[in-house]
Formats: C-alpha cells, sequence, structure tokens
C-alpha cells in the first residue's frame, strides 16, 4: 500500500502554565564569535523591490502557529556536512506555503520554485510539494506593481553572498529550533529576517552563580528541547549538542546523561513517559573544541560533542519527542559546562507565552518528575538550546509515491470532512487526541473499516493513535 505523507501541523492550544516569571532570575548575555566571516550579507533586494514574500512556517515555538499558518518544515542547523548550506527541511509530498508579502498593491505574481511539482505559479501564494529528495533553490517571486516588475530570492545565507538559501527534502538532516539565518546591510542599515538569530552565545546568572543551561547555583538539574518533525518516515540517528565553550572545570568522571522522551502534552505539564525511547552518557572528555579532531561547532569559539544513538528511533506515529540533558553540576565554582543558546529567541505576545507549548526548551529543578518550566521562568526569556537532533529520511529518491511503508497497511487513517475513517489490521481500542493530549473520542474497532463522527469537536490538528500504537496527525475542518 503506498503512503501518503500527512501534514505535521500545529494550532494554537492556551495551555496554563504554572509560571513563566523571571523576577528572580537575573541574567547576562555572552556573545559568541558567528562561525562564518560573511556574517553580514547584502540586502538591496530589501530596500528596492516591491517583491518579497515569507519563508514557510516552521515547526518550532509550536504553540504560536494557526492552521492557516500550515506549519510543515524544519529549521536545520549551519552545519555545511550535514545540511549543505540548507536552511529549511521540507517534507516530501506535502504542501509548503511560501506567502507574498510584497508592496506596491501587485497586479500580477509569478513564482519559479526549483524542485517543486509546479515549477511556476501565478496565484499569488505559492504552495509547492517537494516530491524528489534533494537541494533545491529557494522560489523567485515575480511582482507587477505601478512601480514595474521586481523579483525577489532570499539572498541572506548561511554560505556566502553569492549563494540564496536553500530547501532540503530527503537524505539526512540537523535540525534545530533555532533560526540560524544571518542578518543583512543595506545602505548602512541592519535587517533582520523576522525571528532570525545568530546571536549565540550563554547567559549568566552572575559571579559564582553559574549559567542558564549549565552548571549552575540554582538548583536546576536538567534541560532539554521538545521537537516536532515534518514527515513521519523518519529516525532519529544521533544528537549534536553544542556548548558556548569546552568545559575547563570538571571531576574527573564527569558525565551527562542524555535521554529521548516521548512526551505528553497536557493542560499545564509536560509529562514524559515512564522510559526513555533511547539514551547515552555524554563524558565531558567527549566533548570538542572547534577544530579538535576535525570537530565542528556552531561558533568558532563553541565546542560540540556527538552523539550516535546504538538502535536508531523509529519517529513514526510519534507527534512529539523530547531530547533531556541532565547531570549538570551544583557548583560551579568546579564545573563550568554551559550549553550553547539563542540570545534573541522569538518574540511572543502574552498570550503566546502562557502557552506551553509556545516554548522550545525547558527546565527541570531538584524535586521535579518532568520538564514543565519552560527557560523564561529562569530568566532565559524565549531561548533555545542548541540541541540538534540528527534525523534520517526514510523516504527514497524514487520519490513518495513509489514509497511502500508496511506499518501503514496495519493503521491507516483519512479524513472526510467531521468524519475519519479508519483501516486496521489488529482489533483494539482506537483514540484521538488533541494537541493537548486530551482524548476527545474513542472507539473499540474491529479488524478492516471503522469511521469516526468528530462532528462535536472544533476544527483543528488531531492524533488518531491505534490498537498498536502507530499515530496519525490528521486535520479536522
Amino acid at each position: 500500500m503506498n503512503k501518503k505523507l500527512l501534514l505535521s501541523l500545529m494550532v494554537a492550544t492556551i495551555v496554563s502554565v504554572s509560571t513563566i516569571s523571571a523576577k528572580d532570575y537575573s541574567v547576562t548575555k555572552l556573545q559568541s564569535q558567528p562561525k562564518e566571516e560573511n556574517a553580514k550579507v547584502p540586502m538591496s533586494t530589501y530596500a528596492t523591490n516591491d517583491a518579497n514574500y515569507a519563508m514557510p512556517e516552521v515547526l518550532a515555538n509550536l504553540g504560536t502557529h494557526s492552521v492557516e499558518n500550515k506549519p510543515v518544515c524544519n529549521m536545520l542547523a549551519r552545519h555545511k556536512e550535514i545540511n549543505d548550506g540548507a536552511f529549511l527541511w521540507a517534507p516530501l509530498g506535502t504542501d509548503v506555503v511560501y506567502r507574498d508579502q510584497s508592496t506596491g498593491s501587485p497586479t500580477a505574481w509569478n513564482w519559479s520554485v526549483p524542485g517543486g511539482d509546479n515549477a511556476t505559479l501565478t496565484t499569488q501564494n505559492a504552495a509547492v510539494k517537494y516530491n524528489k529528495a534533494g537541494l533545491y533553490d529557494m522560489p523567485t517571486l515575480t511582482v507587477t506593481t505601478a512601480n514595474g516588475s521586481s523579483s525577489f530570492t532570499p539572498a541572506m545565507t548561511m554560505t556566502n553572498e553569492k549563494d540564496n538559501e536553500k530547501v532540503k527534502t530527503g537524505g539526512v538532516a540537523e535540525i534545530t529550533t533555532i533560526d540560524m539565518r544571518v542578518h543583512g546591510t543595506a545602505f548602512g542599515t541592519t535587517y533582520y529576517p523576522e525571528n532570525a538569530t545568530y546571536s549565540l552565545g550563554a547567559m549568566t546568572y552572575g559571579e559564582g552563580e553559574g549559567f542558564l543551561g549549565g552548571s549552575n547555583a540554582k538548583n536546576i538539574k536538567g534541560w532539554g528541547n521538545l521537537f516536532m518533525v515534518g514527515q513521519d518516515d523518519t529516525y532519529l540517528d544521533g544528537i549534536n549538542v553544542y556548548f558556548y565553550r569546552k568545559p575547563t572545570k570538571y571531576k574527573e568522571d564527569a558525565r551527562l546523561t542524555v535521554q529521548v522522551w516521548l512526551p505528553t502534552i497536557t493542560d499545564s505539564y509536560m509529562i514524559l513517559t515512564a522510559m526513555p525511547l533511547n539514551g547515552a552518557y555524554l563524558k565531558y572528555t567527549d566533548i570538542k573544541s572547534d577544530g579538535e579532531n576535525g570537530a565542528w561547532a556552531l561558533t568558532y569559539d563553541g565546542a560540540v560533542a556527538n552523539i550516535t544513538l546504538d538502535e536508531p528511533i523509529d519517529l513514526y506515529g510519534k507527534p512529539y519527542f523530547f531530547i533531556s540533558i541532565e547531570g549538570f553540576s551544583n557548583d560551579p565554582s568546579s564545573d563550568d559546562l554551559c550549553l550553547l543558546t539563542d540570545l534573541k529567541g522569538k518574540k511572543m505576545n502574552e498570550v503566546e507565552q502562557s502557552n506551553l507549548l509556545s516554548h522550545n526548551s525547558f527546565a527541570r529543578q531538584e524535586g521535579d518528575s518532568d520538564y514543565m518550566r519552560p527557560v523564561a521562568s529562569y530568566g532565559g526569556g524565549n531561548a533555545t538550546f542548541a540541541i540538534c537532533p540528527v534525523i534520517r529520511s526514510g523516504i527514497s529518491e524514487a520519490g513518495v509515491e513509489n514509497v511502500t511503508i508496511n506499518k501503514a497497511d496495519e493503521f491507516s487513517v483519512s479524513v472526510v470532512g467531521k468524519t475519519i475513517n479508519i483501516n486496521t489490521a489488529i482489533a483494539g481500542e482506537v483514540y484521538v487526541y488533541d494537541l493537548s493530549g486530551k482524548v476527545v473520542a474513542s472507539e473499540s474497532v474491529v479488524e478492516g473499516e471503522t469511521s469516526i463522527d468528530l462532528n462535536n469537536v472544533a476544527d483543528g490538528i488531531y492524533v488518531v493513535k491505534g490498537p498498536q500504537g502507530i499515530a496519525h496527525k490528521v486535520i479536522i475542518k
């Protein structure tokens, strides 16, 4: 049975977080040196053209999105060897939407989309599917206004000013929840892509109190990131953890515990499963500074630890996964370990701030059973840690239509209006969850076809889990 890739979208589900208050925590930001020499790129197209468009919404700060945003892409780390200079990892066979933001009241639009199923489009917004694995230039948008014709292709690169941004599909990708596009200059003015950062570094609590995301005297025992991947047929092969510096002070046998969890999101907690999906120990001595034995870090003065999982984790049917890192010392005077951190973070309004899913990075205090506190609670604003999973696509070069996934034969789901049609090879219970983890419908099913009516639920994104735990994300509208 051929597998159709499902949309991985998010809606903003308002939840109650016990506290997002940094009143007891004051941090000082320490900037790191960007890796690339061309950290500033000319952006004359922004200053002179009517043509402009927004990048597709990405699967980070999940609770800040609505259904209309259609976030399906993952952002990529600036790792040239893994990501080839690409900024986005797009799912195969799923609509990726580029939205027009041109000025001058355009009367005509013309899109050129390398690698897309429709190489040219004349619609205001471009919804395209990438059906073959590869590395492609970002689209070029040409608009016609009263000022004439003008074109735009993103020029803020992750490599150099001669190349535009890239979109990658399939293969292996190092994903991140940090927007790592660089900023640019034109006519003496600095321009930033919306929410772009590359302002990486560390946040220190002051003399002798350690770091946010590191060894600290604040009784914080662990740190972690929440992730969602834009396609189901993927495997987690490893994790690259980036540090502000290579540690210089630590006990001889010092090590961290890195674990991957399948979380359940409730109205006020992030509950991890009883056992992690996988994990590894990370010795301090395995952390390498940039350039040491060929190590590649995000910053010149930074460090990295590369973790390869003994058994790759199949992410099929797992809407979210969470990576925790524990074992940080509570004595910063004898241990100076610190994760590399996004110093800007995404701007959020008050409603978004109060949504647990709006935050990417979380902490666990001594006595906490789970990671339910965003780093905003500890003075870190909306910062994100540079914990970067290495994900492998299960889709072959042959494209979406020619891939057979046996798991889809066991439990498949389709939606017509507000009716979910289920085909299962195994009898048992089927549950429908909203994105807060609440069960909105359940049904005992027998082998074969069954329908579940969801007329009483609101439009949005839901997760349908079958008798053997295989899950699909569906859109009800």
